[in-house]
């Protein structure tokens, strides 16, 4: 059975020439995709595909990881910084030059604060199933593999809230208030 992509609509600039960009790309080849579907393939004992879309972020660039079940995980991978240098064509830094013992720290706290939001909160927050917040790993780079969200993020929407459709807007702006309220006034819930 071949898996069945959801072909989310994440936001990736097509422009390839910045620096930034190149790092994206540059990134790709950097990670080792097939130890990462392994891991995800090893935690499920099911036979798992990673996504050719990928979406990216300030620090991570993140691929859909479907299995032969029609589960769908997303991995969020650390993106190694990159060399601001012209001349020796961006290339990145490995991540354990630009990782340090703060940034494990940060995604480990990343991490518990998930794990304690999804076990104490109705806020829909996914639940993490594996991760390393060691960058020297057989991926490549800090990781984490998450239950997948269905949906397209309100940021990803051609003019954010506006172009959410009218009938369903006012239950959006509710749920995402709930969600603030819960996350910010606990004592009120």
């Amino acid at each position: 059975m071949s898996p069945n992509f959801t072909h989310f609509k994440w936001s990736t600039s097509a422009d390839s020439s910045k620096p930034y960009q190149i790092r994206e790309s540059k990134a790709l080849e950097y990670i080792d995709w097939n130890a990462l579907s392994n891991v995800a393939a090893q935690s499920r004992n099911i036979a798992c595909t990673v996504g050719s879309q990928y979406g990216v972020g300030g620090r991570h660039l993140v691929r859909e990881i479907v299995f032969d079940d029609d589960v769908h995980w997303i991995a969020r991978v650390c993106i190694p910084a990159v060399n601001f240098s012209a001349e020796e064509n961006f290339i990145p830094k490995p991540v354990s030059h630009s990782w340090s013992a703060n940034r494990a720290a940060e995604m480990q706290s990343e991490i518990d604060t998930m794990a304690f939001l999804h076990e104490r909160t109705e806020i829909p927050v996914p639940q993490v199933f594996e991760y390393e917040t060691a960058p020297n790993n057989r991926v490549g780079a800090p990781y984490m593999l998450m239950e997948c969200c269905f949906g397209t993020c309100a940021v990803d929407m051609p003019n954010s809230r506006s172009d959410i459709p009218i009938q369903f807007k006012e239950k959006y702006v509710a749920i995402e208030a709930g969600i603030l309220v819960t996350a910010f006034c606990p004592k009120l819930c």
